[in-house]
């Protein structure tokens, strides 16, 4: 608790117990940082407590959060304006689901229009449910690409 209070201007940090659950593993951070150095510094320093010495980190994912790519207010204004107000509503979450998706040669092959269709396919039947799911959407490139 006094590392996440040491840095908490400079990152948010979600911590979510997993054990006993699919993961392996007994616990998940999600850490939240507009600089990816001032995330490391906080793993950097939670690798030297007693708790992240004797951690065995198991995988790590590292995204960047940026504008829509899709679902822009020019490109898909109807579905824009669902999620601009589809906003969670609950207590602080309980859990939480990682969904790593990977894109392949098939999709950068669609043209920007194929995509688009594409996620809005997706992400349309998600509306109704927003305001019972917290959401984080980041992006990675480049990592892990095979």
């Amino acid at each position: 608790k006094k590392l996440i209070e040491k840095h908490k201007d400079n990152v948010l940090v979600d911590l979510y117990l997993t054990r006993g659950l699919e993961t392996n593993s007994d616990f998940f951070f999600r850490i939240h940082a507009y600089d990816l150095a001032k995330a490391q510094t906080f793993m950097r320093e939670f690798r030297s407590t007693t708790v992240g010495k004797n951690a065995d980190v198991f995988e790590t994912l590292v995204g960047v959060t940026k504008p829509l790519n899709y679902i822009s207010k020019d490109k898909s204004p109807e579905l824009n304006a669902g999620l601009s107000s589809a906003t969670y509503s609950g207590p602080a979450p309980r859990y939480v689901i990682v969904i790593p998706v990977k894109k392949n040669a098939e999709w950068w092959n669609m043209s920007p229009e194929e995509r688009l269709k594409e996620m809005e396919v997706h992400t349309t039947p998600t509306l109704a449910y927003l305001v019972n799911v917290k959401r984080k959407l980041y992006h990675s490139t480049g990592l892990d690409d095979t």
